[in-house]
Order: structure tokens, then sequence, then C-alpha cells
């Protein structure tokens, strides 16, 4: 064992070498996943989904479905490291102007929170607005109970979770209004980056941000103002708007950083005349063109100093100012260690202008203006006391010893200038699962693997427990025959997928690795690698199936003894994206489902040479997202996709080749998750990026099934079980949660198609 953990810390663990390269799978895997690619205004569609959902939600219930209960994570202990418990990813902070209790967190794809005490628990309060991602807060220092929420996680454009634009709460949180204006003076911006208020009128407000993806090219963005609170806005500028800050002694001197690799007007901006007008700055500075996202800061013990942290061609600058922007020094060349265009941040102390703090991968201190910058926080590793990928900084206004720190493992504070840390992650429930197991016998025991923050497991616990550190956690599957043995993923590394297992039903620390004898290196392995398993009965083991563009299976009893039982399915470089087995008999039916959009089925997977047969069909392309057999008729059988347009679910009654589009009522989003009830097979559950539908016909209509679901949650997957009779859902940004299916009317064959009556009620 001890040889797996140095090996994890080493490099499994390892967050600089290799980290670029996981970032761009994940795209990928995020563009692919929802057909980015190829759909116009994917924001629009998804905002429109969205109002969809919760016209649903509000007008009807389905009968005799329990709400949905938070099964946590309420953090997640990370084995033995000083880090504390980790939560998510972290992607804006606000802390009361007088108050340090008060602060306002936002995540990537997990809500808005808030505390009153300083961090000792959350509790979240954007669960009705129908975005999680959230880009920026700002609170009004003059008016500390009206808070601004940018929408749109910053950093990410094309391959994240699109916003709805701005918000505004007037009465601390309570309830939120949205002030995006109308007609031709709309606020366009999917991704908001930066809010400015000015303090010399509190009705003119700046925000600036970036837009949308069409078609799979970038749209750049814009800055915009308002002089009425909000009500409209006009574009003042346009392009990509990666930051803005406000002269704290001056307050109609606003600077704005500008740029994207591609876009012309890159580079910093100032105006002096609350916004209205704008000219570029350039002494000193990169030549035009030549920078991509960069971090403003001004420090609060001189307004005329000023910090630009800014991607350049081969690094990253940290540049000063002396004279509100005049004229910059370059003061470091090499202020990044690594992805600076996913996580960059910047911050100066509250009374000593040559003190900052900058964030990319770790994050550092510099005492001298930037000329040598120092690391706060250790190599990845146990011995580390903030999880690493800083996406937040942000100092105390009034105790130059006290910041705190955000990134993808949640937040912590520090009170003593760096040298030891609380963790602030307590109950946040931010956790981006990818894929969600269950305990064949207890329902509140499960699994799940999270964006790097491994897999982890609840012991009927809201607390769960990291099982295996390995930055991004995939795919688990417990052992239906023997729930002791759990089987874990990671992303692929060195050519192969990393495969563990655990003969203590999953608990921290005892996994071990599985053998990759029999896979072949350097195939098309997935970022979320496919991996199953299903028992045939007594007569045989347990057999685990892994998929590349090729699918192998390994038997329970001979772990790691793969055998290659397909040809080459959908291409020398295209991978297979899903594997669902279904028990026939005696034998197991195996379908496979590519990234390419083509379906493959085999009606003997435990053959030594399974046949196999492509029943792609009619069906219409696309990723396939999922695949549901029904368990009495391994012929019916649902595929959903990850597209904005047309149709999200299809159904064969023939074991695939012909398909009907089906699912009326889901959506306009990426379907990514289909389930059918094994004791009521006409009910099917859908899983989108919006949240969760059932349909009691067989698949023919469907309403909401989001009683105690935050709307717009992403659900990622969904398992059901037939004792015990649960639904569990993981989710990308709100972790697990489930509900009870006991006391839900069951449905037999012959239900009358397209027949809502009889199982949804409205509501008053």
């Amino acid at each position: 064992m001890a040889a797996l953990t140095a090996l994890a810390q080493g490099a499994l663990g390892d967050r600089r070498d290799g980290e670029e390269e996981q970032i761009r799978r994940r795209v990928e895997w995020f563009v692919e996943s929802r057909g980015l690619d190829r759909v116009h205004r994917a924001d629009l569609r998804r905002r429109q989904a969205v109002l969809e959902a919760k016209t649903m939600r509000e007008a009807e219930r389905p009968r005799g479905l329990e709400p949905w209960r938070l099964m946590g994570p309420e953090s997640m202990t990370m084995l033995d490291w000083v880090m504390g418990p980790v939560a998510g990813r972290v992607s804006a902070l606000a802390v009361h102007p007088t108050n340090e209790d008060v602060i306002y967190l936002g995540a990537a794809s997990g809500g808005l929170w808030k505390t009153i005490n300083g961090g000792a628990s959350w509790m979240p309060i954007f669960d009705d607005i129908g975005t999680q991602t959230i880009g920026t807060i700002r609170i009004d220092p003059a008016s500390p109970d009206t808070v601004w929420v940018g929408t749109g996680e910053q950093g990410q454009n094309c391959w994240s979770y699109f916003g709805m634009g701005l918000f505004r709460s007037t009465d601390g949180g309570a309830t939120f209004e949205e002030v995006n204006g109308s007609g031709g003076a709309t606020l366009d911006l999917s991704y908001i980056t930066s809010i400015v208020l000015l303090s010399g009128d509190p009705q003119v407000v700046l925000v600036g941000g970036e837009t949308y993806c069409d078609d799979g090219n970038w749209i750049y963005g814009g800055l915009y103002r308002s002089t009425d609170g909000g009500a409209a806005w006009t574009e003042v500028m346009d392009g990509a708007v990666t930051d803005m800050v406000v002269s704290p002694g001056e307050p109609d001197v606003v600077f704005a950083a500008m740029g994207r690799w591609v876009q012309p007007s890159n580079g910093l901006y100032r105006s002096t005349d609350d916004g209205l007008t704008w000219s570029r700055l350039t002494a000193g500075l990169p030549a035009q063109g030549s920078t991509g996202r960069s971090r403003l800061a001004v420090a609060p013990g001189d307004e005329q100093i000023l910090y630009a942290l800014m991607n350049e061609t081969g690094g990253v600058g940290l540049f000063r100012s002396d004279d509100r922007g005049e004229n910059w020094s370059r003061r470091n060349s090499d202020a990044c260690d690594g992805q600076c265009s996913y996580n960059l941040v910047l911050a100066v102390h509250p009374t000593d202008p040559s003190t900052l703090l900058t964030g990319t991968i770790k994050f550092f201190r510099s005492t001298d203006g930037g000329v040598s910058l120092a690391p706060l926080i250790d190599g990845w590793g146990h011995t580390q006391k903030v999880h690493q990928d800083t996406h937040v900084l942000v100092w105390s206004k009034t105790d130059g010893n006290r910041f705190w720190v955000g990134g993808d493992g949640g937040l912590w504070r520090s009170d003593d200038g760096g040298s030891t840390f609380t963790n602030l992650n307590a109950n946040l429930n931010i956790t981006q699962f990818y894929d969600i197991e269950v305990h064949p016998v207890d329902p509140a025991t499960l699994y799940g693997g999270s964006q790097d923050n491994s897999s982890s497991a609840s012991f009927a616990d809201p607390h769960w427990n990291t099982t295996i550190v390995t930055g991004d956690g995939f795919m688990n599957v417990v052992d239906p025959a023997d729930p002791e043995t759990v089987i874990q993923s990671s992303y692929p590394w060195d050519g192969y997928p990393n495969l563990f297992f655990s003969v203590a039903g999953g608990a921290p620390g005892s996994f071990s690795w599985l053998p990759v004898d029999g896979l072949t290196q350097f195939e098309p392995w997935p970022w979320v690698t496919p991996l199953v398993a299903a028992d045939a009965g007594p007569a045989t083991a347990t057999s685990l199936f892994v998929a590349s563009n090729h699918v192998y299976r390994s038997d329970f009893d001979s772990f790691g003894n793969w055998v290659k039982i397909s040809g080459n399915l959908p291409g020398a470089s295209v991978s297979l994206s899903v594997l669902t087995p279904v028990v026939d008999e005696d034998t197991i039916v195996l379908y496979a489902g590519s990234s390419n959009g083509r379906i493959w089925r085999t009606d003997d997977a435990l053959a030594i040479s399974p046949t196999w047969v492509e029943v792609t069909g009619d069906y219409p392309g696309s990723k396939v997202t999922d695949i549901a057999a029904d368990p009495d008729d391994p012929q019916r059988v649902f595929v959903t996709r990850g597209e904005f347009d047309a149709s999200r679910l299809y159904r064969s009654t023939a074991g695939g080749g012909v398909w009907e589009a089906v699912g009326a009522g889901l959506p306009g989003a990426p379907a990514n998750t289909v389930a059918i009830d094994p004791r009521s097979t006409l009910r099917v559950f859908v899983g989108t990026d919006v949240g969760v539908f059932v349909s009691n016909n067989g698949g023919d209509s469907f309403v909401a099934a989001m009683d105690g679901l935050p709307l717009g949650a992403v659900v990622t997957d969904l398992e059901i079980d037939d004792d015990p009779y649960v639904l569990t859902a993981g989710t990308y940004g709100r972790g697990a949660w489930q509900t009870d299916l006991t006391d839900a009317p069951l449905f037999a064959d012959g239900f009358e198609s397209g027949d809502t009556s009889a199982w949804s009620v409205t509501v008053d």
C-alpha cells in the first residue's frame, strides 16, 4: 500500500507535469458531451430549458415521488492530508466590508452560498435561480445587504456551464432579481468576470465578461455600463473582459483587462469618466495582441499603485505601475507554475503596497512588489496545507495577516500571513460528480468520482471519505455478488486506464492497483473510461468490462487478467463513451455507445469471442451519453444524447437498429443519463443539464421530478435498484441526492401511452 500512496502523490498526483493535458481532455469531454462545436447560442438554449423546467416544476409533480434529499458530500475527508476536508471548485468570494463573519461564496457549478459565522457553516441561497455556476460576486460597500452576482464561471468560456447573466439581492441574499435589461438594452454575457460599483453614483454599474459559444466559435464578450442600477445596459467596449478594478480614492477611475489570444483588443485599459470612455495603456506593457487572460489589483494603501498578472506568449508576466497606470514595469517574467488560463488570481495587502499574493496552481507571496514570489504551500502531497488550483484570493480590508484562498478543493483562511490555515469547507455541498455508484444492499453507502477530488465514499454519513487520491475520480463499481469488492477509475495515465480495487468495501486506504495485463497501451482511452460490472448468476464469477475503442473483460475471481472481446468498434481514434450490461438468463447482453454516435450490441458478452452487431440504425448521431436496457426485456433500450438541438432520448424495442425519438416534455438541454425503474418498467427517469424528469408511460412524455433538487443542477448520473427501492442522482456541482420510491405507484404493461392524468397532479 505504501508504494501505491507514493505513486499517487508522484506521477498520478503531479499537478504541473501533465495537468495541462488533463484540462485539455476535460475540455474535450465537456464540449463533446454537449455538442458545443455545432450548436448556435447554446447559452440561450440552456436558459430556455431552465425556464421550461421551472414552469414544469411549479405546475405539476409526479404522484408518489418523495422529495429529493441531500446525501452529501458535506465536504470530504482527504485521508490524512493536513489540508483537512475538501469540497469542490470555488470560483468567487466576497467578504462583508465590516463583518468578516459574513461571506458569500460562489462555486464553479455548485451555486451561491452564504455564511454568517465565518465559514463554520454554510447555506445555499441560489437554488431557485436556474444556474449553479458563479463567476463573480460584489457587495455594495455603501449598502452591504446589496449583493451583485455574475453567473458563468470565469476563465473557462466555451467549456464550462453557461450562466444566466447578472442578479442582485437587496436583502443579503434572501431573494434575488435578474438585472439583465431587455430588448436593445440587454446585458448579453454568459460568463461574467467582473462587477464594478462606482461609489460616486450608486446607479452606475459596470459589468464585464465573455459572451457565448456559437457553432464551436467563441464570441468575445464586452464591457457593459448601466446608469439606472441594471434596468438597461449599453456596451461601451467590445471584447472579452477578464478583470476590472476601481481606484479606491478616485471613484471615477476604472481599469479593465481585455483579452483572449485571438482578440485584437487585448491589453489594459483605463477610464476616467465612470467607465463611459476608455483608452488603452501601453507604456511598459506587452504589445497589443500578445496577451491572453489577465488579472488586475489596486493597492488599497496607495491607489497610485496597480499590479497586472498577464498571460503572455511563453509565460505569465507580473507588471506594476506607480503612477495610476501611465507607466508600467515588468517585475517578474515567470509568475505562473502552470495552467494559467484556467486559474489566475491576484491580491494586494490592505496597507503595504509591496506585499501581494498571486495564485496559479499554487499560490505565492511577494514582499518586494512582485520581484520574487515564494510559494505558501508545498507541492501536491499529504503535507499540503491547501488544495491546489487557485481561483480565489481575498485579503481582509482591515487585517494584513488575514486572507482567504479558494480553489478546486474549497476554501481556507489564514490569520497569520500564510503560516497556518483554517479549513472552511464545513458543510459545503459543491462536489462535481462524474458518476455515482450505490451499494446493492445499503443505499446509504454511496461512491462517487469527482472533478479534481478523486473518488470518495459515504458510509451513511453526509461527510464523505476520499478513498484514494488520484486527481479526478471517475467511475465506481461494486461487485453485486460481493459488495466488499469495489473498483474505481481515474483519468488515463501512461497510455492505460487507471484502475484500483478494494476488498474492504471501499474503505479509505484499502485500494490497490488493478493490473492492466491484456489491455492495449495508448489506445484512445476516454476521459471518463466506461467501467461496468454484471453478475450472471452462481455459475460464473461477476464480470468487469472496460472500454477504449475495444471492449475488454475481466472476471472478479481473476483480477487484472483482461481479455479483448471486441474488434475496433468506432474507429482507430474514437472512444467508446458508454457500456451497459443487462443480465439475460445465464448470460450478459452488453450495449456499447461511442463518442461519434454509433451503437453496438452483443447478446453473449461471456463468450470467448462475442459477436457484435452494430445497431446504430437510424439513430441520428452525436455522442451517446448513456444507455439503459429494460431488465425484463433486453431488447427494449433507451439512449440519451448530449445535444441542445433535436431529440435527446431515443427508444428501441428491437435491441437497436430501429430507433424512435421520444421524450415529449424534456426541456431543450443535453441529456446525460437514463434509468428504467426495475419494478415498474414503464417509469423512465432522465437526468439532464437542468435537472431530473420522469415518464410513467414508457418514455413517451415527461414531467419534472425535481422537488427538493436545486433548479439547474447538472445531473450526470442516475442509479436505481429494486431492493432497496431508491433512486440516486449524481450532480456535477451539488453532490448526490436520493428519493425513495417505495410509495410510488406501479404501472403495468399496457398503460395508455401519453395519458399523464394518472400520474401527475396540479399544484395550486
